[in-house]
């Protein structure tokens, strides 16, 4: 019977060891260079540099080698710049990706009963690929049309659509456009499902609320990475042809940064909410009943200790806090968005400085 129990438990730890491990496979394919074993910034490193040099070949084979220095060349700036994005965005994405991985882990203890870990995993991380084809080619048109709509991409006049560099800026925005369509489809479908799982599938303890700070911190987390990725973005005023869709993109970044941290807290503040409710009108009926008692002398002496402990037990109940953030996560708020503001507008003045000291 012992060897039975024996047996019954290590199948039990070894089943718990394989879903703490567990992992999805990855649906987006981008994101397979960083899976395959390299460091993620040696990675995005090659990725960068691999644009930047097909930049520049382009450039040189259709417009010509520039005169002076090549790094005095502002275009290769920009080019640097682009290769940056390019590679910030599946990097992100893929560190994004371990760090939810590692939340989930340290959330699965608290998960109701009957939840599945394995499901709620596939929920965050496993995106459908349909979703992340539709997300990257709207990514794709509407990045990939800038260079042909907006004349503030262009220094100068700007080239007819079937020329070599009309068609190279056409085809090198399309590519950033569907990688941040993966992004977006990604972000939106990891943080919906955290705010599900904190809504409904959490067990919550009125006393100790610091597992849902997890979810405050994964917000938190996302947001810096869009915060940095808008900072980015804010770099292109400085040089020439600076595009008049960079204020609307960052502006809808930033939007989509806050929306994405409020939707991450607010499924655990809605099922802190709920128990804190429920705890309080449970106790609130008991100090009924016990006061009704207590008036009719039906109680025994002591009854009006047990009395002024439930109405403090519903007082401490009161002073709980509904939402799963507290003040130093709200300063690293408040700090993301100054540091994205900053950025925002830093890059406006920047190039309305260089504007007047080179024109």
């Amino acid at each position: 019977m012992s060897e039975r129990a024996d047996a019954g438990e290590i199948a039990s730890l070894d089943a718990r060891a394989e879903a703490e491990a567990y992992e999805p496979p990855l649906t987006d394919w981008t994101l397979r260079p960083f899976a395959a074993g390299a460091p993620p910034l040696a990675v995005a490193a090659a990725l960068a540099v691999g644009l930047v040099a097909v930049s520049q070949l382009v450039r040189a084979a259709v417009v010509g080698l520039p005169a002076g220095p090549l790094w005095r060349d502002p275009f290769l700036w920009l080019d640097i710049l682009n290769g940056v994005l390019f590679a910030y965005m599946p990097t992100a994405l893929w560190l994004l990706r371990r760090a939810r991985l590692r939340d989930l882990r340290e959330l699965r203890p608290y998960l109701r009963e009957g939840v599945s870990y394995r499901e709620v995993v596939d929920s965050v991380l496993r995106v459908p690929p349909r979703r992340l084809l539709l997300a990257g080619a709207a990514g794709a048109l509407l990045l990939g049309a800038l260079p042909i709509v907006d004349p503030g991409f262009w220094e100068g006049a700007r080239p007819s659509l079937a020329t070599p560099i009309m068609i190279f800026f056409v085809v090198r925005m399309a590519l950033s456009g569907w990688l941040s369509g993966h992004a977006v489809a990604t972000e939106i479908t990891a943080l919906t499902a955290l705010a599900g799982v904190g809504a409904t599938q959490m067990r919550v303890d009125l006393m100790n609320l610091r597992t849902f700070e997890i979810f405050a911190r994964t917000g938190l987390r996302s947001a810096l990475a869009w915060v940095l990725l808008s900072s980015l973005i804010s770099l292109f005023w400085l040089g020439p042809g600076a595009i008049f869709a960079n204020a609307f993109i960052v502006g809808i970044t930033l939007a989509s940064v806050s929306f994405g941290v409020f939707a991450c807290i607010y499924g655990p503040h809605r099922a802190i909410a709920a128990a804190k409710r429920e705890a309080q009108d449970a106790v609130a009926a008991r100090i009924a009943r016990a006061g009704a008692a207590l008036e009719t002398g039906r109680e025994p002496a002591d009854a009006g200790v047990r009395l002024a402990d439930l109405v403090a037990w519903h007082s401490h109940l009161e002073r709980v806090r509904e939402w799963p953030i507290g003040a130093p996560a709200l300063a690293r708020a408040a700090l993301l968005a100054a540091l994205a503001l900053g950025s925002w507008l830093g890059g406006v003045v920047m190039e309305r400085a260089v504007d007047w000291l080179f024109d």
